[in-house]
């Protein structure tokens, strides 16, 4: 992988390389209903203020996760793995890029690149705004530091949150070929919208079953 563009990446967040916060029983007040965008909110602007990222609290609690699992007798260190929808797509780009304990990831309804989020006014995910990141990278550049590893990027046709997942994919297949790893990238995409479908749900997990 890049290893350079990684650390750079990684030293942008604050991420020292060795459900979420603000969600369900991690809100403040610790219930399970209600609306999550103003906790989701307050987050991500009281730790902009301190110079601190939201991005950099998600990374560490995964990162954790994963140092947890690869400690227990069961589990098969080199077989790694993690999906995830929308926010939890974003989280598994970044994870995924700098933990390298990861053998496979999937990304569903995500891949969109800040220029284009920007240019077609479209909302960005709030631990996804980190200060100074767009002028030196995009989601491409992520997922390049992916690479050798297998990556699967689900996409729609109709999904503005996952518009031009093609061209990512486009992007970060150079650092694949330096690999010749270029199978290990594959992008998949649907017709319809953000919201996963049974009909993807089942194709990520028979994915993960010949990945895993």
């Amino acid at each position: 992988m890049n290893t350079n563009l990684r650390n750079e990446i990684a030293a942008l967040i604050g991420i020292e390389l060795s459900s979420s916060k603000c969600f369900e029983t991690r809100r403040k007040d610790k219930t399970i209903e209600g609306f999550d965008f103003w906790q989701h909110f307050n987050e991500m602007c009281y730790r902009i203020l301190k110079g601190d990222y939201l991005m950099k609290k998600v990374l560490h609690d995964a990162i954790n996760g994963i140092t947890l699992l690869s400690n227990l007798d069961c589990v098969d260190n080199k077989r790694i793995g993690t999906l995830g929808h929308s926010y939890g797509g974003n989280t598994v780009l970044f994870l995924s890029a700098l933990d390298e304990r990861i053998a496979f990831s999937c990304a569903s309804g995500c891949a969109c690149t800040f220029e284009n989020r920007m240019k077609n006014n479209v909302g960005i995910e709030m631990a996804s705004v980190i200060p100074n990141f767009h002028g030196k990278y995009d989601i491409y550049d992520v997922v390049s530091c992916i690479a050798p590893r297998r990556l699967l990027i689900v996409s729609s046709d109709s999904d503005k949150y996952s518009r031009d997942a093609a061209y990512i994919v486009e992007k970060a297949s150079s650092a694949y070929a330096k690999w010749s790893a270029l199978g290990n990238l594959e992008h998949k995409q649907y017709q319809g919208g953000h919201a996963i479908t049974e009909e993807r749900f089942y194709d990520i997990i028979k994915w993960i079953e010949i990945n895993a």
